[in-house]
C-alpha cells in the first residue's frame, strides 16, 4: 500500500491523498552555521537525501530527482507512479520530502544515526527528541525536555548508534550547568563528563567513527578543540600532543571527523582550516586564510580525501585534505548577482586553486557590500559526493563538480550549478495563473515564490527591478515586500502583491520582476480581482486599481472595518465582508473611467455569527 499521508504529522485529512510535497528551505541565522546531514546512513545509502531543519520542523528532503540528467523534471514518470522510501515503504513520486513535527519551538540541529533508523533533533529550548525515520508512525525513542539549559547547536552519533553527544549553550545564570554532554540514545543516561567551554558555550561537537571513541568539541568563545575519550569519556590532560588552541580567535564554528576516523578538521572565525590526527589530536597542518570572512561549516567526502568548506565571504571551496590546498572555488554569491545582471560574468566564473586559497577576485566589488543573501551558512555531501550549500535566504545549491575534483568512482557530477528555491517563513497567501499553470504563494518575510504545478517544484523568487525608482535589491534576500505579503492576485499574465509595507507592487509572470509600485495609505488586509479590476481593501477604506494604476478617488472611506472581498467576472460587482458580520454588495460605477465609485446596493445580514474572513464567487 502505498504511503499517501503520514497520519501522525500531516495537518491535511487522511481522506485527502497526498499526490505532492514541496518541502521548506533551511532555516539559517546570521552568524551562526546552519547545520546539515547528508550522509542519510545505511538505511538510506542508495540515494541522495539532506536532512536540515526548518523553523519547528525538521525535514528530510530527497535530491534524487534535482540530480538527474537531461531535461527530466524530476516528477518519477506519471501522477500516479510511486517510489520507494525509507526502507521499501512506497510513496507518490512528487512527495520528495518528510516532514517531521515534533518540536515546539525552532530546531537548531537534527542528525541521522548511522543506521538510517533513528533521527535526534534538538532545538532552542535545549530539548532532544530521537525519533523513529523507518516507521510509518515516527514514534519517539526518547524526548529530553531539558537536555541542555540554553539552546542545542549540534549533535553527534557513535558509529554504533548507541551514544550521543550534544553540544550547545548552558544556563547563563548557573556556572555549573553543562555546555556539552555525551549520553545513550534510548534513556538519556550520562557515559562519562565530557569537557567544558568558557562561559558554557560550545558549538559543534564530532564522534569518531571507529574504535577508539573520541570525542571532539568545538567552542564558541574560547576558540579552543576539546579532546575526550573513553568510554566513560573524559577530557584528555596532560598529553602535549594534543593541539587544543590552533584556532587565533572567535569561535570554532564547525568540527568533523573523517569517514575512517584518520583525521579530524575543524573551521571558525579565524578564517582557517586545522587539520588534526584523529586518534591522537595532533596537529596535521593549518591552512590561513582560506576564505576572507568567517567559515561556518565543513563535511567530508566518502573517501575521506576532499573537504567542501562554506563561508560568508559568499564562496564554497573544495579542499584536497592529502596536500592540503583548495583545489576549486564556487563563487555562488557572485555567479547569483551576474545571473541578475549586477555584477560582471568576468568576475563571477569558478576557479580552481593550485597551492593557493583562490585566484578569483572577491564576490563583490568595492563599490558593492557583501549580499546578505549570498552569504554560505552551511555545506554537505550527500550521497555521489554531490556537493551542496546552503545561503543565508535559504536557497540549496547543488555544485557542479568533475572527475578531477571529485576522484571517487561513484561520484555523481552535475555539469552546473543548480539552485532549489522555495519559502522560509509561513505562506500566507497564494495566486495561480491557469494561462501558465503557475502558483505564485507569498510568504511573512515578503518573498514570492513561482511554482510549476505539473512538476510540483519551485521555479524561482521573484525580485525587485527598480522600476520605481528603488533600486534593485542587490541583498539577495529576494524580499520583494518590506513586511509581510497579504494577498496576491495574477491579471493578465501581471503579478500584484500587497504587504505590509503599505505597498502594492506590480510585475511580470515571465522574468519574475517587479518592476513597478504603488504606495498605499494605509496598511492593505486583502485583495481580489475580476478579469481587468483590482480592489484593494486598507485599514482605511477601499482601492479601486485598473492597469496598474488606482483608478478610485484615492481611499473609498468604509463605515465599518473590511476584511475580505472578492470581484466578479464581468468587473461589476465587489462584495465585501466585514468585521461586522455582514457582507456588502456594491455596484462598479466606471462611468468616470478616473474616478471609480463603489455604490452599496444590498447588505446581507445574520448570516455570520462572527467576522467574515474569506469571500469566493463560484
Amino acid at each position: 500500500m502505498p504511503l499517501e499521508v503520514d497520519a501522525s504529522n500531516s495537518c491535511i485529512p487522511a481522506a485527502c491523498n497526498l499526490a505532492a510535497l514541496c518541502p521548506p528551505l533551511p532555516t539559517a541565522n546570521r552568524g551562526e552555521p546552519c547545520v546539515l546531514d547528508g550522509h542519510g546512513g545505511r538505511i538510506n545509502g542508495d540515494r541522495p537525501v539532506l536532512l536540515y531543519s526548518s523553523g519547528r520542523l525538521v525535514v528530510v528532503r530527497e535530491l534524487d530527482g534535482e540530480l538527474t540528467t537531461g531535461d527530466d523534471d524530476g516528477c518519477g514518470g506519471a501522477e500516479s507512479s510511486v517510489a520507494k522510501w525509507k526502507g521499501g515503504i512506497e510513496r507518490p513520486a512528487r512527495v520528495r520530502a518528510f516532514v517531521y513535527r515534533g518540536h515546539t519551538a525552532q530546531v537548531t540541529a537534527a542528525r541521522f544515526s548511522p543506521s538510517g533508523c533513528y533521527v535526534a533533533s534538538a532545538d532552542v529550548r535545549g530539548r532532544l527528541r530521537v525519533w523513529s525515520y523507518d516507521n510509518e508512525e515516527h514514534l519517539c525513542k526518547l524526548d529530553l525536555a531539558t537536555a541542555l539549559a540554553g539552546p542545542i547547536r549540534d549533535i553527534s552519533w557513535d558509529f554504533e548508534s548507541k551514544r550521543l553527544c550534544l553540544v550547545g549553550e548552558g544556563s547563563k545564570t548557573d556556572a555549573s550547568s553543562l555546555c556539552a554532554r555525551v549520553i545513550q540514545w534510548d534513556t538519556g543516561v550520562s557515559c562519562g563528563e565530557l569537557a567544558q567551554h568558557t562561559r558554557t558555550k560550545a558549538s559543534s561537537c564530532a564522534f569518531k567513527p571507529n574504535r577508539p571513541m573520541r570525542i571532539a568539541t568545538g567552542g564558541a568563545d574560547d576558540s579552543r578543540l576539546l579532546f575526550n575519550k573513553g568510554p566513560p569519556f573524559v577530557r584528555v590532560v596532560g598529553d602535549p600532543a594534543v593541539a587544543e588552541h590552533e584556532h587565533s580567535r572567535g569561535s570554532v564554528f564547525c568540527v568533523r571527523y573523517s569517514r575512517d576516523g584518520t583525521k579530524v578538521v575543524s573551521v571558525g572565525t579565524d578564517r582557517s582550516v586545522v587539520f588534526y590526527d584523529g586518534k591522537t589530536m595532533a596537529l596535521l597542518h593549518k591552512m590561513t586564510d582560506v576564505h576572507t570572512h568567517s567559515i561556518y561549516m565543513c563535511d567530508w567526502d566518502s573517501g575521506g580525501t576532499r573537504v567542501v568548506t562554506s563561508s560568508a565571504d559568499g564562496t564554497v571551496k573544495l579542499i584536497d585534505a592529502d596536500r592540503y590546498e583548495v583545489v576549486h572555488t564556487w563563487t555562488v554569491a557572485a555567479d547569483r548577482l551576474a545571473s541578475l545582471g549586477q555584477l560582471d560574468a568576468a568576475t563571477s566564473s569558478t576557479a580552481g586553486g593550485s597551492g593557493s586559497s583562490s585566484s578569483i577576485s572577491p564576490p563583490t566589488s568595492p563599490r558593492m557590500p557583501m549580499p546578505r543573501g549570498g552569504m554560505q551558512m552551511g555545506c554537505a555531501f550527500v550521497k555521489g559526493d554531490v556537493p551542496v550549500a546552503i545561503s543565508l535566504s535559504g536557497q540549496i545549491t547543488l555544485l557542479s563538480t568533475s572527475s578531477d575534483m571529485i576522484p571517487a568512482a561513484d561520484a555523481v557530477h552535475l555539469g552546473s550549478d543548480r539552485r532549489l528555491s522555495g519559502h522560509q517563513a509561513a505562506v500566507a497567501t497564494f495566486a495561480i495563473d491557469p494561462a501558465t499553470q503557475t502558483l505564485y504563494s507569498g510568504d511573512t518575510d515578503g518573498v514570492i515564490c513561482a511554482w510549476n504545478l505539473a512538476a510540483a517544484r519551485a521555479v524561482g523568487r521573484c525580485r525587485l527591478g527598480g522600476g520605481d525608482g528603488g533600486g534593485a535589491d542587490s541583498s539577495l534576500m529576494d524580499r520583494v515586500q518590506g513586511g509581510a505579503i497579504t494577498s496576491i492576485v495574477c491579471v493578465g499574465g501581471t503579478i500584484v502583491s500587497a504587504g505590509w509595507d503599505d505597498k502594492i507592487r506590480f510585475g511580470t509572470g515571465k522574468d519574475l520582476v517587479m518592476e513597478r509600485s504603488v504606495k498605499l495609505e494605509a496598511q492593505p488586509n486583502a485583495m481580489a480581482k475580476g478579469t481587468n479590476l483590482i480592489c484593494c481593501l486598507t485599514v482605511k477604506g477601499a482601492l479601486v486599481l485598473k492597469d496598474d494604476e488606482i483608478v478610485s478617488d484615492g481611499v473609498i472611506s468604509l463605515p465599518y472595518n473590511a476584511l475580505s472581498v472578492c470581484v466578479s467576472a464581468d468587473d461589476g460587482t465587489v462584495i465585501i465582508g466585514g468585521e461586522d458580520c455582514k457582507i456588502r454588495v456594491y455596484k462598479v460605477d466606471m462611468s468616470q473611467p478616473s474616478s471609480v465609485v463603489l455604490k452599496e446596493e444590498h447588505v446581507i445580514e445574520n448570516g455570520h455569527l462572527k467576522a467574515v474572513h474569506a469571500l469566493e464567487l463560484s
